[in-house]
């Protein structure tokens, strides 16, 4: 009696898990920027803290003071900002429309290179699938006959 090849069926049944697991790692990446491109100024924020924040002008003054302090302790302290409050608001809406434009633009990528992952992991978990079927169909009409 010959014993029937399974490297296929291995190889059918493990590209269908890597295609599950990167559908479902897409997914959640998918989700994550989906939150970003409807909220860019939370969800392009940086985590470290390395920027002045953006999410008001108040809460940017106050920043931009403690980052231009520097980081260390043999920093002297802030070093005083001569410009103007007007010139203080230019900055903050150049970088404000810099961080929107910036974080909608990554979101956009990640999302699209999502998009891409999920329909290519449901394409090859399909085609295997079908594969792996008719192979098992084939294999038992070879062996009831």
């Amino acid at each position: 009696m010959d014993k029937p090849n399974r490297v296929p069926q291995i190889y059918g049944y493990t590209v269908c898990l890597v295609a599950v697991i990167t559908l479902l790692i897409s997914a959640n990446s998918l989700v994550q920027n989906a939150f970003t491109m409807a909220n860019p100024l939370q969800g392009g924020q940086s985590r470290f803290g390395g920027e002045p924040s953006i999410t008001s002008f108040e809460a940017y003054r106050a920043t931009y003071e403690r980052e231009r302090a520097g980081p260390g302790p043999d920093s002297k302290g802030p070093i005083a900002d001569t410009a103007s409050e007007t010139t203080m608001r230019m900055r903050y809406e150049a970088l404000r429309t810099d961080r929107i434009e910036r974080a909608r633009f990554e979101s956009l990528r990640s999302v699209t290179s999502s998009l891409l992952l999920l329909a290519l992991s449901i394409t090859l978990f399909t085609l295997h699938w079908r594969w792996l079927r008719a192979k098992e169909r084939s294999e038992l009409m070879g062996n009831s006959g």
